[in-house]
């Protein structure tokens, strides 16, 4: 069995190395680091187990088996890479399972091998390698029978090398988000989970939290950092008498520990922006693929000019999980962190969101409704709309046909104002679809806008995308014009953003189009965000800000009946500092950006150092755990909010 055994081995450790090694490189631009002794030892172990199971049997088994198990890897590997290519984030199977983005794969199925890199291919030539050995050096592959002191030796070393893999656990990068046994028992920051533990071993664990992962993460360490208190004219007061109630009769220690942590958090204080659009409409609209390479004062006056009258964002950023638009959309509402490893609209549609921007506004006496010109195929707005508050309209109540392609954005306003401007006080949340991909090939709306853009010096995608633009800013122009002449206009607020950036559009196109330079820190993800109402001066406001940030601003601004402790995000007008986090463990603050692939930072601030990045990074361990616990465990459903 030796020669046999350690053959078949070297074969399988020699193919799923390069692997690894070629995601490595390609994904985190570095190869030679302590966490390429980490995914080689996790290697060799599934390897050793892999050849000792697969040489119990005759040759040609074993070889096939052992053409199986790499044709796997290989492929999931390439799977990984273009789904990061594609979407911009890498995928885990809870998240495949719960529909959302893994649905829009499936519809794009064209698209998504189209957009497979050359290098990406590189994953089957150790298959291919491996086929011609076995075919060539048929020798090398003559059948042993096991013994028992060579199995017991191929099991103890398995055991030894499998123990001393586990114990590299046990070193961490300094600053990371989470320790790397906490993410081996629950790897749902996926990116960083990858660069750690490597794609064998990843799905390996990802396929037991698939199984067993249901149950709610660790307990959050509800110690607050020390604060400052200081005495303002603004204190928001809310009594907790209620709470501390709730939290003395709690027997479930998850639910405990979130009241305990929730209520530890801080309560923004009111600012000299609270209740500027108190009694005001809104109109909150979520565009698809909004990008800033889009804000042109010819192609898109409209956007242009709101974002030269109205209150632009400069430093706003659209972070994307795992089922981007879905999830953007779940952020905007509810300021909760997705869950990395679900799709979470899809997984927990059914939970109570007493939380949500919708429910603050129907406390607050609006009407509030939602629309979007396409069915529920990718996310159950429907239901999910529903149970945060809102009624919510598809294009089949609409009566739009989803047959010829994406809806216009234009035909979707027209449709829509008649229905909500009627009510007296309405809050109207709308999702644009014009924008969408593909821009390999023409549609309706690149067709009708193309006289406009097929004379710019850019690439056709480029200009399928700009033309799609055009048709959201027209639908921009239409409501701003039928509010005008209804006489709504002043006594509405119109607010934007976009939830990812154009998927499938090379990105130095954008780069080129770009006001900023889109290759630096986390710029990839800078996105438009406005305000506007006509009654108000127009401004820029750089402070760092992101989706999260929307609702508790948008709260603050209404002067909405809302406790900001329960929300992800801070009001931006605060003084309160404002994080933008991403599902890979990365933020942004006025003060610093960090990068959680490289584990690296570049401060802003002198007066800060690496202490700052180490209180950011457990404040937002605290946080990943705590909107994690509070999805699992339906928390809304026990809070004071019920």
């Amino acid at each position: 069995m030796r020669k046999y055994f350690w053959n078949f081995f070297l074969c399988i450790f020699i193919s799923l190395t390069f692997i690894e090694l070629l995601f490595k490189g390609i994904s985190f631009h570095t190869i030679f680091d302590f966490e390429l002794l980490r995914i080689i030892l996790f290697t060799l172990t599934f390897s050793l187990v892999s050849s000792f199971i697969f040489t119990l049997f005759k040759p040609l088994v074993a070889k096939i088996l052992s053409c199986l198990i790499v044709l796997v890897m290989g492929l999931y590997t390439l799977l990984q890479l273009n789904f990061k290519n594609f979407m911009g984030n890498f995928m885990s199977l809870s998240m495949l399972g719960g529909g959302g983005d893994a649905d829009r794969i499936s519809n794009e199925v064209s698209t998504f091998i189209s957009s497979i890199r050359l290098e990406y291919y590189l994953c089957f030539l150790p298959l291919i390698i491996l086929i011609v050995l076995f075919i060539w050096k048929k020798k090398w592959f003559n059948y042993e029978k096991p013994t028992w002191k060579n199995s017991l030796i191929v099991i103890g070393t398995i055991i030894v090398v499998h123990i001393i893999s586990l114990l590299t656990l046990n070193v961490t990068p300094d600053n990371q988000l989470k320790d790397n046994k906490e993410l081996y028992r629950f790897p749902t920051l996926i990116d960083i989970s990858l660069k750690e533990f490597g794609t064998t071993r990843f799905i390996i664990r990802d396929l037991f939290y698939f199984i067993g992962g249901s149950e709610a993460n660790n307990i959050i360490d509800i110690t607050p950092p020390p604060v400052e208190e200081e005495p303002t004219d603004y204190t928001r007061h809310i009594d907790d008498s209620a709470w501390q109630k709730l939290i003395d009769n709690e027997d479930d220690k998850v639910i405990k520990n979130l009241h305990q942590y929730y209520m530890s958090q801080s309560i923004t204080d009111k600012n000299e922006y609270t209740g500027i659009f108190k009694d005001k409409n809104l109109v909150l609209i979520m565009v698809e693929a909004l990008d800033l390479a889009a804000i042109d004062p010819e192609l898109t006056p409209t956007l242009y000019r709101l974002t030269k009258e109205g209150w632009y964002f400069d430093n706003y950023y659209a972070p994307k999980f795992s089922c981007t638009t879905g999830e953007s959309e779940f952020i905007a509402l509810t300021s909760i962190i997705p869950s990395n490893s679900v799709c979470t609209p899809f997984t927990y549609v059914n939970n109570n969101y007493s939380s949500s921007i919708f429910n603050l506004f129907n406390h607050a006496g609006y009407t509030s409704t939602s629309y979007h010109g396409w069915s529920d195929n990718y996310y159950p707005r429907t239901k999910l709309h529903k149970n945060m508050g809102s009624t919510f309209y598809n294009s089949d109540k609409l009566g739009f046909s989803t047959n010829g392609g994406w809806t216009s954005d234009l035909e979707l306003m027209k449709k829509i104002y008649p229905m909500f401007s009627e009510d007296d006080k309405f809050f109207s949340f709308v999702i644009t679809v014009s924008m969408h991909f593909s821009y390999e090939f023409d549609d309706a709306t690149t067709r009708k806008n193309w006289n406009q853009v097929k004379n710019l010096d850019t690439d056709i995608t480029m200009k399928r995308y700009l033309a799609k633009a055009i048709e959201f800013d027209q639908s921009l122009e239409y409501l701003i014009s039928s509010l005008e002449k209804d006489n709504k206009l002043d006594d509405t607020v119109i607010v934007l953003f976009g939830d990812h950036h154009p998927y499938n559009l090379d990105f130095d196109y954008l780069a080129e189009r770009s006001p900023i330079d889109r290759y630096e820190g986390l710029n990839e993800d800078r996105m438009p965000f406005v305000i506007y109402n006509n009654t108000v001066d127009a401004q820029v406001i750089s402070k760092t800000a992101s989706t999260f940030d929307i609702l508790p601003t948008l709260a603050n601004l209404f002067d909405l009946n809302y406790d900001p402790r329960y929300y992800i995000g801070k009001d931006i007008f605060s003084d309160e500092e404002t994080i933008a986090l991403f599902p890979t463990g990365s933020w942004v603050t006025d003060k610093a950006i960090y990068i959680a692939s490289k584990n690296d930072y570049e401060l802003k601030d002198n007066q800060v150092n690496e202490d700052y990045i180490k209180n950011i990074n457990k404040i937002l361990s605290n946080k990943f755990t705590a909107s994690d616990n509070t999805l699992k465990k339906d928390y809304f459903k026990y809070s004071v909010l019920n």
